[in-house]
């Protein structure tokens, strides 16, 4: 009797370890589900704003532009739509991307970039006149429900600023926040 009570117990023990396996398996797959896509949509209740992505921005590989060169780019295009019922104030965000080991980032002050929205055409300005990295606005304002805004981004090493930096990178991404308006 006492082998087969040592025997259960062993195999007790076996099928918790297997059962926490399971548990610790099913947990990881449930919270590391991810998808890559060209759309993003926050939802907030009835609002949603979709924004559809165009180009990456990434200057790599590439070299200094006068302003007029820089302005003839195609650019980053994307469009900021309100689908949802309610009204939101926006703010649009551009937010450096850490480069990896062993490129080397390119400093804000060689950049200039231009931002146009709708009909208006953006200026060359410097990105360093944005602020700080995780502050630097775009834009902001409101939008209607089923109105859309539609802009391209441009950023482009300078001719402008004297200094070595061939061989350096910059990375970029847009950041949006939305509150629906009350």
């Amino acid at each position: 009797m006492d082998k087969n009570n040592k025997k259960s117990k062993i195999m007790l023990i076996i099928i918790l370890v297997a059962l926490i396996i399971i548990i610790i398996a099913l947990s990881y797959a449930a919270f590391s589900f991810s998808r890559i896509g060209s759309e993003n949509v926050i939802t907030l209740g009835t609002l949603e704003l979709t924004l559809n992505e165009g180009n990456t921005i990434n200057l790599e590989d590439t070299y200094p532009l006068t302003d007029s060169e820089g302005l003839a780019l195609s650019g980053y295009d994307f469009t900021l739509e309100n689908t949802g019922t309610a009204a939101v104030d926006y703010v649009i965000y551009l937010d450096n991307v850490a480069i990896e080991s062993p490129d080397v980032k390119l400093d804000d002050m060689y950049l200039k970039y231009s931002f146009d929205k709708n009909a208006s055409t953006g200026t060359a300005e410097y990105l360093e006149t944005l602020g700080e990295d995780g502050s630097r606005i775009l834009d902001q304002g409101t939008l209607n429900s089923g109105e859309e805004n539609s802009y391209v981004l441009r950023v482009w090493p300078t001719i402008e600023v004297d200094g070595d930096f061939g061989g350096q990178v910059w990375k970029g991404k847009l950041r949006i926040t939305g509150d629906q308006v009350r």
